[in-house]
């Protein structure tokens, strides 16, 4: 009815394969969503960025790859803060401190505030770039990647390694082949990783420490490779993500010293940087971002060669065009937009996704009766344990170009890989699939040439002539077309939350 309340599905535990129904850190602060898995072959539909066959000649070295404005450097607020003691910390006049937030009532400060810290001379952080951001997400740099085939040839412990997960026995290296695909991270960066922590990959016999926590993480119950890969994927995406526009966190350091990440950084660089951050200390962090004998570059060039070889750039170029998408349900029908811009795998990785249930009253998890659609033409390359993955450009490569990534799609009616569909055609029914929700609901996300696409940034998500906009804060948001405006809410109110196709 309308106006009556309707409980947004919430996620419990996120998973590393979709299929596999069991635990992997895989969603956002209120819900958890899950990604997609590799494609098939076909002709391409639109063009697409180039992979490289071989090592270009004179390709330019990482340092000089062309990079976006950094975004803002952020502090969070913690409880006894004040504005006069942000300001006294960094280094910056309290006016301008003030002036930069627009803060209108100074002794009204919010614990978890982001504040934009000015121009300060607290020190700044290493300025190298460590890698080309085509080689930290999963993208063309990628397509002729084989990663048992690789970790067979180095003969560590990861070809070794197995484990089951769901009922379902896995290897070490299809872990990383798996994981590379939910995160949409690179899987030589996750093998660098795992080498440079522990060893995994050259040594056949780790022990101690680098076996039971072969990337470092140290929270009980996470001893299994599986979760301590999916971990660092995501804290690696949480950096990447906020250097591309959420806004980057000083590194505040147990000293109570705080570092400004170097502007010249670019996003693949901010995420390493602020992956080895994580329980370290400055000097630490130093050398492990550096250059020297004992960084992550290093081990990085001794399994892979020089980062520059990999580098598609820009990996975004400029006159990417945005897809025509339509509302990915059928003509004429009412869904309620439930979910603003929030992560599309994971806390740490973009904001790219949206949510919607269809007007069917409360429907627990049982399977919606309505049909989601496609919102654009294309090569439907995934179907399975509630994800379908829709490729623009036709070639059959989830690394190249735009995909769509829909979530919750159930089993019964879902279409089958390798079908071609047309804007509109019909998809699958909304469901819990895919993930343990408490709610039926579909879940749509965006991702070109790898990266995931934040659904209110410079490409925004526009469904039907309605655009997303984020609030700043995941789930919440708003849909506006002219002078018409909808809100996410956890309710069902057509006038406020309420979307019907092809109107």
């Amino acid at each position: 009815m309308p106006g009556e309340t309707v409980i947004r599905p919430r996620w419990i535990v996120p998973i590393l394969v979709a299929l596999l129904a069991t635990a992997l850190e895989g969603g956002c602060s209120r819900r958890r969503d899950s990604p997609p898995g590799p494609g098939t072959s076909a002709a391409p539909l639109l063009t697409r960025s180039p992979v490289p066959s071989a090592v270009p000649a004179g390709l330019p070295n990482v340092g000089s790859l062309p990079e976006p404005s950094p975004p803002p450097q952020v502090y969070i607020v913690q409880r006894g803060d004040t504005l006069s003691g942000i300001a006294a910390r960094f280094g910056c006049p309290l006016e301008e401190l003030i002036q930069a937030n627009r803060i209108a009532d100074p002794n009204a400060l919010q614990v978890g505030q982001s504040l934009h810290i000015p121009a300060t001379a607290i020190e700044t952080g290493p300025d190298l770039r460590l890698l080309p951001d085509s080689e930290f997400v999963y993208g063309p740099a990628y397509v002729d990647f084989d990663v048992a085939a690789f970790c067979h040839q180095q003969g560590g412990y990861l070809t070794t390694y197995s484990e089951k997960v769901g009922g379902q026995v896995l290897t070490g290296p299809e872990i990383v082949s798996l994981v590379a695909h939910h995160y949409s991270v690179g899987p030589r960066l996750l093998l660098a990783l795992l080498e440079f922590k522990s060893g995994w990959v050259t040594n056949p016999h780790p022990v101690g420490q680098a076996l039971s926590q072969p990337l470092g993480y140290q929270g009980s119950g996470w001893e299994l490779f599986s979760r301590q890969l999916a971990w660092a994927a995501d804290e690696l995406n949480r950096g990447y993500y906020d250097w591309r526009g959420r806004g980057m966190a000083l590194q505040i350091w147990n000293d109570g010293t705080a570092t400004r990440y170097a502007p010249t950084l670019n996003a693949a660089s901010a995420g390493l940087q602020r992956f080895f951050a994580l329980n370290a200390t400055k000097s630490q962090w130093k050398t492990w971002t550096g250059d020297g004998p004992e960084s992550f570059l290093a081990t990085y060039r001794r399994l892979f060669g020089a980062p520059a070889r990999y580098a598609i750039e820009p990996l975004i170029p400029a006159d990417t065009p945005n897809p025509s998408l339509s509302l990915p349900w059928s003509k004429g029908e009412l869904w309620y937009y439930t979910g603003g811009p929030h992560g599309a795998w994971n806390e740490g990785s973009a904001w790219a996704a949206l949510d919607f249930v269809p007007d069917e009253g409360y429907l627990g998890c049982q399977v919606a009766s309505s049909w989601a659609t496609a919102a654009a033409p294309g090569l439907v390359i995934y179907s399975q344990d509630g994800e379908v993955l829709i490729d623009l450009d036709g070639d059959g490569h989830e690394q190249t170009g735009w995909v769509l990534f829909y979530l919750h799609v159930a089993a019964q009616g879902r279409v089958e890989a390798g079908t071609w569909v047309k804007q509109g055609d019909r998809i699958g029914h909304p469901s819990c699939e895919g993930g343990l929700a408490e709610s039926s609901h579909l879940h749509l996300a965006r991702k070109y040439n790898g990266e995931w696409i934040a659904a209110d940034g410079p490409l925004p998500l526009v469904l039907s002539g309605w655009q997303a906009h984020s609030s700043g804060v995941p789930y919440d948001g708003t849909l506006s077309r002219g002078d018409q405006v909808r809100t996410a809410c956890e309710c069902r109110r057509p006038e406020f939350n309420g979307l019907v196709a092809g109107k």
